[in-house]
């Protein structure tokens, strides 16, 4: 079944105009109009359809529908122009992948776990989602419903700490709309089956730019300095988003990449025999455009066979390019704590990049 956020149309783009006071000429103002955020263009569209004339966004900032201004709750006075921008099909204008989410480096375990080169790194016990597992769900006779629930009330909680209050809002309205799908699913546990209308909104609202993703992967880059409260707030949506990942592996892409701004030291962390990435990791299937980033490019190699399934391929990620508000991005996302083998290194004098072959380990 196609859930509903996947029927949203995606042609349309709101703006706002904020030119300095020296424009003088109107090809010149253009240039000024600004895109409002993902969440922003949502929320606005939203409103839009809904036939409203007014909506708050974050940062006290007053859209008027009516009369197609923007203005500070507190500064009726300053007033900026709005349009809304209708293409013909779905639109998308990303000629490269978003810098955030494709180029920061990578947490793995060997930033925190002083194994030897040659050994598998040991599963964490901060492993984000089983910790909120074993903390909060073992011991409790939660159905996924209420999983669902407590992972919406959690964004709302984390925005209002941000500012964030009405991009929260949204964000746990989306999910809160397939709630219902998980209402028959009694104590949930990791053999849980996650339905289709529940995971694929959790795999979009990550593809989303919202601080939710930022604050997830911050949190994923030291999950040991997570607190109670934010395993509490942010756990049950990545255990959700990591079970649903792990059930729905996708096996006939053989190689991935993504680019990355290093250091000698951060480099030689990718460069153990083996290592597991500590976060939800995003990686293409387009080179030229994971190449576009940073001194050095990963390539993951993922057509290696299972031991004991040799006609399958090793499970560690998963194509989301369907589900995400980005399909040009073509991306692959990694599930927590894959296990990876490196290869070898090379350098490109031509391009100037650090090259690293990483393969997925058979003992994924």
């Amino acid at each position: 079944m196609t859930t509903a956020i996947r029927l949203r149309s995606r042609n349309y783009q709101w703006y706002w105009w904020n030119p300095p006071n020296d424009v003088s000429s109107e090809k010149a103002a253009e240039k000024h109009w600004q895109k409002y955020t993902d969440v922003e263009n949502e929320i606005i569209e939203d409103s839009y359809k809904q036939n409203k004339s007014d909506i708050e966004i974050d940062g006290s900032f007053i859209i008027s529908l009516k009369d197609n201004v923007q203005y500070k709750k507190n500064d009726m006075k300053t007033q900026h122009p709005i349009k809304r921008v209708q293409f013909d099909q779905d639109h998308h204008d990303i000629l490269h992948l978003r810098e955030n989410r494709f180029s920061l480096p990578i947490p793995t375990t060997s930033s925190h776990e002083p194994e030897k080169n040659d050994e598998i790194p040991p599963p964490s016990p901060a492993f984000f989602p089983n910790l909120y597992y074993r903390c909060e769900l073992r011991q409790q006779n939660k159905s996924l419903s209420d999983v669902v629930e407590d992972a919406a009330n959690g964004f709302i909680k984390e925005g209002e700490k941000l500012d964030k209050s009405h991009e929260a809002e949204w964000l746990a309205q989306q999910l809160l709309a397939v709630k219902h799908h998980g209402q028959s699913l009694e104590k949930v546990d990791w053999d849980t089956e996650i339905p289709t209308e529940i995971g694929e909104v959790c795999v979009y609202l990550y593809t989303k730019e919202s601080f939710l993703y930022r604050l997830i992967n911050q949190i994923l880059r030291n999950p040991t300095g997570a607190t109670d409260e934010q395993r509490r707030t942010l756990g049950p949506f990545c255990f959700l988003l990591q079970l649903y990942l792990q059930q729905h592996p996708t096996t006939e892409i053989l190689t991935v990449y993504r680019g990355l701004t290093l250091t000698d030291k951060e480099r030689k962390q990718l460069m153990r025999r083996f290592l597991s990435f500590t976060s939800f990791t995003s990686t293409s299937r387009n080179r030229k455009k994971a190449e576009s980033f940073g001194n050095t490019l990963l390539i993951i190699d993922l057509n290696i066979k299972q031991t004991l399934s040799p006609d399958k391929n090793v499970f560690c990620g998963v194509n989301i390019s369907h589900l995400s508000d980005f399909p040009e991005e073509e991306e692959f996302l990694i599930w927590i704590y894959t296990l990876f083998e490196f290869i070898n290194y090379e350098y490109d004098p031509e391009k100037k990049k650090h090259i690293i072959h990483l393969r997925s380990a058979d003992k994924n």
